[in-house]
């Protein structure tokens, strides 16, 4: 199989971090890669905000946990997602739905008609450049939720970004911290030949 298909078959969502902060000329690689995602009409609406501030990571993270549950028995509305890799759905002690990432980044795009593409085409790009790097990453979705808070209001006016661009995505990056996980089969019956 081609190397880089290989690696791409490899590629796992990580979500316990290691405290240390990630280098920067990897994160200045892993932003580049994300730019050049394909856009719709290449349009390139999109920004990619950088957080590497624990306390506003933190608090963001926990009103992402907040959103997944909404006050709601997380034994009662969670499944299983991962066994070496718990989720905020397999731990109930997480508090937060960033796991303590160091670098939180934030995929905001102009609130048009393929805006959750243009994100998911740049997360998708951001993830494998990390993978392809040693480090990594988790996509978190809840974003528009988390953003229309008033603390999440209160951190897109302190960063600048313009109202009318939507928060579609959130991508975490840093240094794995326990188990790799392991490769899980996949489903039969996914492709159709016609």
């Amino acid at each position: 199989m081609n190397e880089t298909i290989e690696m791409m078959c490899t590629r796992h969502a990580i979500r316990r971090f290691q405290t240390r902060q990630i280098d920067e000329a990897a994160l200045e690689q892993i932003l580049r890669a994300g730019l050049y995602a394909p856009s719709a009409g290449n349009n390139q609406y999109s920004r990619i905000v950088v957080c590497q501030d624990r306390e506003i990571n933190d608090r963001l993270g926990r009103i992402n946990r907040w959103m997944m549950f909404k006050g709601k028995d997380p034994q009662a509305v969670a499944h299983a997602v991962s066994a070496e890799q718990p989720s905020i759905q397999d731990d109930f002690t997480l508090m937060s739905g960033y796991y303590n990432a160091p670098t939180v980044l934030t995929i905001f795009t102009k609130n048009h008609k393929y805006a959750r593409e243009d994100a998911a085409m740049i997360a998708e790009n951001i993830l494998l450049a990390a993978h392809f790097l040693g480090l990594s990453a988790c996509y978190v979705g809840r974003t528009d939720e988390v953003f229309a808070t008033e603390y999440g209001h209160e951190m897109r006016k302190k960063w600048g970004v313009p109202d009318d661009m939507a928060a579609v995505c959130n991508v975490l990056l840093g240094y794995r911290d326990g188990p790799e996980p392991h490769g899980k089969p996949r489903r039969e019956g996914r492709i159709l030949r016609v």
